[in-house]
């Protein structure tokens, strides 16, 4: 946890660009110019400091879309702004999010990072949701209308975690 706190301050605003390209740039294997899952946390876990358990909740912070890939430019976003890191230093904010990761994840049976509506159905149930409200609940969390839930539109439904900074 200590080298969380200390990632925080190393990389800030000011950290030149090339340093970050530098940083992408090794992890980036298969030089497309983004970082898949397995990459980014090899990247966490070698560059970062972060634990394996860690690195699943920031993959799934990382990966807004759902589409297993990390832009450059999302990475510096992310990696500059430093409020990221206070989801590992705020323990009970971080229970959180490995808390909803851990369900999104089992109810996303065919692991393509996103719920459809038989997905989301059977984790609505499960949260004792009422049937006739799931047609009114999805339309609320699939914001961009692709009739998929994302990690995002679903950690935003949760409202456990402010998401102004992800």
């Amino acid at each position: 946890m200590r080298r969380a706190v200390s990632i925080k301050t190393y990389f800030d605003s000011n950290t030149p660009v090339i340093v970050l390209k530098s940083l992408f740039l090794k992890y980036d294997s298969d030089r497309n110019n983004y970082l898949n899952r397995d990459e980014l946390k090899a990247l966490f876990i070698e560059d970062l400091g972060f634990s394996t358990e860690q690195c699943e909740v920031y993959v799934f912070l990382l990966d807004k879309d759902g589409n297993n890939k990390i832009s450059f430019e999302e990475f510096v976003s992310w990696l500059r702004s430093g409020e990221h890191f206070k989801n590992i230093s705020n323990k009970p904010r971080y229970q959180r999010l490995k808390k909803a990761v851990e369900m999104f994840k089992k109810f996303d049976v065919d692991n393509n990072q996103s719920l459809d509506r038989d997905e989301f159905k059977r984790l609505f149930t499960s949260l004792n949701g009422d049937p006739p409200k799931l047609d009114a609940a999805l339309a609320e969390l699939d914001r961009d209308g692709n009739n998929r839930i994302s990690f995002e539109e679903f950690l935003r439904w949760l409202n456990w975690v402010p998401l102004d900074h992800f």
